[in-house]
């Protein structure tokens, strides 16, 4: 079987997924100096170095020297029990890219690779995608409204009408925020009677904190095959208008809102296209 994780792609599985095993073990005959490289692009978001053998290690410190790369969607594999570890916390790798060696360091029986793969930080089965991608990674948006102060941040809107919003019923929002996990995300706000403010990204504030926003645009950029989908709701209409996706202009006005009548909250999602 080959492997995206040694770099000579040669590897056997020693132990596989179970209850009791929520990794997979690979090695080879002769494993020892064998370079461990990343599964998939992603940042070091764990990284355990300085560990040696130690059978009766628990909890992080049975991992030994180990690696734990995230790439996004809540998405992260684990690279563990290695000798040496060639990358640090906060560092962006790209699939390939060799993040440390294989070794027998914290609770370890032999030189091999202790592997996992994790969902939302749940482990499952790695076995599939040894040598297939991950699941595509669904980008998300977070987002956030200022209504006399600023509210809750939200991560998407999981398609629920009545919770997953940001804003506050009646109150009229008067700046937001807004990010993406993957690309950039451009955002602008049309304020009542005033006109159109400056594009923002990177969670910067729209709006000046005072003036009633009745309108909002927003376009995801560097995320091919995704776009960011919103709508908002009226104050004192108590309902949502129409969604919109990108910048299309297929309700006529190409924003969301009701010109003139200030917006009291805001959903945002990502789709794909």
């Amino acid at each position: 079987m080959a492997s995206r994780v040694l770099l000579n792609k040669e590897n056997k599985i020693t132990q596989g997924y179970s209850a009791s095993h929520q990794a997979v073990d690979l090695a080879r005959s002769i494993i020892i100096g064998a370079k461990i490289i990343a599964h998939s692009a992603g940042t070091v978001v764990f990284c355990q170095t300085g560990h040696k053998n130690n059978k009766n290690a628990v909890g992080n410190a049975s991992y030994g020297n180990c690696v734990k790369i995230d790439h996004g969607g809540g998405w992260a594999t684990l690279y563990a029990h290695l000798s040496r570890v060639d990358v640090k916390l906060g560092d962006r790798v790209q699939q390939g890219q060799v993040i440390g060696v294989a070794g027998n360091t914290g609770r370890s029986f032999g030189t091999h690779l202790h592997f996992e793969v994790r969902k939302n930080n749940t482990r499952i089965d790695p076995t599939p995608y040894l040598e297939a991608d991950l699941p595509a990674a669904v980008p998300q948006v977070t987002y956030q409204a200022h209504a006399g102060k600023w509210w809750a941040r939200i991560t998407d809107c999981h398609d629920k009408s009545t919770t997953g919003y940001a804003g506050v019923t009646g109150r009229k929002l008067t700046a937001l925020k807004a990010e993406a996990d993957t690309g950039s995300l451009r955002l602008r706000v049309h304020t009542v009677g005033g006109g159109w403010q400056p594009w923002v990204t990177d969670f910067t504030q729209a709006g000046d904190g005072v003036t009633p926003i009745d309108a909002v645009q927003a376009q995801l950029v560097g995320a091919a095959g995704w776009e960011v989908q919103y709508r908002v709701s009226v104050a004192g209409q108590k309902k949502w208008y129409s969604w919109y996706r990108g910048l299309r202009d297929s309700h006529g006005g190409g924003w969301a809102g009701v010109m003139g009548r200030p917006i009291d909250r805001i959903q945002m999602k990502v789709v794909e296209v």
